[in-house]
């Protein structure tokens, strides 16, 4: 079975599907079809897909070969991020030497596929529609906690410097929750998080959008319980080949939500950003 699991998961259902029962069969063709979301899904949320039970699925997935659901989960996942359907990245003719399969090339070339990912999960529109809602905004309250929490603070720097008032929350603090009482029509609410998104983050886009504010949401994928919360929803993928998620793609997608708003007026923009750094030069802060 060793080699099986070596093969494509999806390669498994498919020769397999004929002799699986009614129920594995829904599971399977799931499967299939939302590969990219496997990943994220628990063994109840999988059974409630295919109109089963958890121990439905984590008995198919033991007749595959796994040892349970989280071994087939994650060869799943692996399948969709770096199988044969995944692009291919690098490419040893083109460099004019063999790349070793070691941690710093498989971490980066991993970060490259997030980036991939980040640009084939959203649509040019909601793009720009993000981009001028930030562009025009009175002020903006970024709401990201843990881990999100670097993405708010990138996101908080960049509009700041393009002269755009603009606030990171990364908690419920009573000075957060005033900033969002404050909150309506020409404010934007930027509220990010991931897979299942902190409680805070998704009461205030509910919040914001109850007192007329924009809300945009980042996150990274649909099942996201932040995910169709605002206005506007950008996706970012954060998958990487360790403990901790990858930032890559948030971060760059704020940078590039920044760029956007940037172009739409280069000379206003370079004038206060100008202003800005002048100011710190002559303060000595950026000594």
């Amino acid at each position: 079975m060793e080699e099986e699991r070596a093969r494509r998961v999806s390669d498994l259902l498919r020769e397999g599907f004929e002799s699986f029962s009614r129920s594995q069969k829904a599971i399977a063709r799931y499967i299939i079809d939302h590969l990219e979301e496997v990943g994220y899904l628990s063994a109840e949320e999988l059974g409630q897909k295919g109109n089963t039970s958890s121990s439905t699925v984590v008995r198919f997935a033991q007749s595959l070969g796994f040892s349970g659901y989280p071994e087939l989960q994650k060869t799943a996942r692996d399948e969709y991020r770096l199988g044969p359907t995944a692009r291919s990245v690098l490419h040893d003719d083109q460099l004019g030497f063999v790349i070793e399969e070691d941690f710093l090339t498989r971490s980066l070339k991993t970060d490259v596929l997030s980036l991939e990912e980040t640009i084939s999960k959203n649509t040019l529109e909601r793009f720009n529609r993000a981009s001028e809602s930030l562009a025009s905004a009175k002020q903006i309250l970024v709401v990201g906690l843990h881990e999100a929490a670097v993405v708010a603070d990138h996101a908080s720097y960049v509009f700041e410097l393009l002269g755009i008032p603009c606030l990171a929350a990364s908690g419920s603090t009573e000075s957060n929750v005033a900033r969002l009482t404050r909150l309506g029509p020409g404010d934007v609410l930027f509220a990010i998080g991931f897979r299942k998104a902190h409680s805070v983050t998704i009461l205030f886009a509910e919040k914001a959008i109850a007192q007329g504010a924009t809300v945009i949401v980042l996150t990274d994928n649909s099942l996201s319980e932040l995910a169709g919360k605002g206005d506007i929803t950008l996706y970012a993928d954060i998958d990487s080949t360790f403990f901790a998620h990858s930032l890559v793609g948030p971060i760059s997608l704020v940078s590039a939500l920044a760029a956007a708003v940037y172009a739409r007026d280069r000379d206003l923009y370079d004038s206060r950003v100008r202003m800005v750094r002048d100011k710190a030069a002559e303060s000595g802060w950026l000594r």
